[in-house]
């Protein structure tokens, strides 16, 4: 019955996957240019445009809330992988 929406769901979710490993690999160049140039880890500007970016890009408004949320997430995944890669590169620099 449902089997369809669930091949359409895991077509979509590798797509997704790929595209998430994309975007951690500049996560992961941003934090080594944000600490060897000493930039602070939170850029709220760039927060912020990016949100209304991503908003204006919705088609469906019932979905706003929803689209929200899963940038306020990625934008904190990428804020945590930063902290870890910044405290490595300290570490090692300190070594």
């Amino acid at each position: 019955m449902l089997e369809e929406q669930y091949q359409k769901i895991d077509e979509l979710d590798q797509q997704l996957a790929a595209l998430f490993e994309q975007r951690m690999a500049v996560v992961d160049e941003i934090a080594q240019i944000k600490f060897d140039n000493q930039i602070g880890l939170t850029n709220i500007q760039r927060e912020k445009a990016v949100m209304d970016q991503r908003l204006a890009a919705v088609e469906e408004p019932k979905f706003e809330p929803y689209i929200v949320d899963l940038y306020q997430t990625m934008i904190l995944i990428a804020k945590q992988y930063q902290v870890k890669k910044m405290k490595a590169l300290k570490e090692q620099a300190e070594a």
